[in-house]
């Protein structure tokens, strides 16, 4: 499956969620592809990288665990997640959150039960779009702004290549086998939403129930 790195949900940023999708950019605001590599590394290499990243992830069929995340505005929350490949995610926000986001394998939902609102977004237009897809080429899919790599860290930095999304999703792994440990989003204002994994499980079987949400006129 094709995807783009594309619009974050407004939302969603305002909450600080890791999903977030956020204002699109002006055309103006398009980005120029980057093509070289960076130093250190060249085009042959990162491309290999990439790849093997690409491998790994798609590898991953299921997963489960917490998250962290900090906000622009320096508050923190925290959670659990569960992901099966193709499509489907889950992040379940401790209280006092309201928060629950559900991607079904086509849509992405943001429920929030203290207002008792359901939004739903296309998955094709967010970033979880890529990090779930079991057919991953980033070097198609996205903008490779960056790739670095610090000791057995490797942060991958990306862009949407059309400018729709304002600013830019990097994704960082750990260890030989690249594990996913959490991104981080920075909008064209600066401002930052970081969200780590931690206590990761992977390959347990998951409950397909916990990816089905029921708007509150429907319970």
């Amino acid at each position: 499956m094709k995807t783009k790195l594309a619009a974050l949900v407004a939302a969603a940023a305002l909450a600080g969620t890791p999903l977030a999708l956020a204002r699109q950019a002006t055309p103006e605001a398009a980005p120029t592809q980057i093509t070289a590599a960076p130093a250190g590394m060249t085009a042959a290499q990162r491309t290999a990288l990439l790849k093997e990243i690409a491998a790994s992830m798609e590898k991953v069929k299921t997963a489960s665990g917490r998250f962290d995340q900090l906000a622009p505005d320096f508050t923190t929350s925290s959670g659990s997640f569960a992901i099966s490949r193709p499509g489907k995610v889950r992040f379940d926000y401790d209280a006092p959150s309201p928060l629950l986001i559900v991607a079904n394998g086509t849509t992405v939902a943001m429920q929030d039960s203290e207002l008792e609102t359901t939004d739903r977004v296309p998955l094709g237009s967010t970033p979880l779009a890529m990090l779930l897809d079991d057919d991953l080429d980033f070097e198609t899919d996205a903008e490779i702004v960056d790739v670095s790599e610090s000791g057995d860290e490797t942060a991958v930095t990306l862009r949407d290549p059309d400018g729709e999304m304002d600013g830019t999703l990097t994704l960082l792994f750990k260890g030989a086998d690249h594990d996913l440990t959490g991104w981080r989003t920075i909008d064209s204002a600066g401002n930052l939403t970081q969200v780590e994994l931690h206590d990761v499980v992977t390959g347990k079987k998951i409950n397909p129930r916990l990816f089905i949400v029921t708007d509150f006129d429907d319970e």
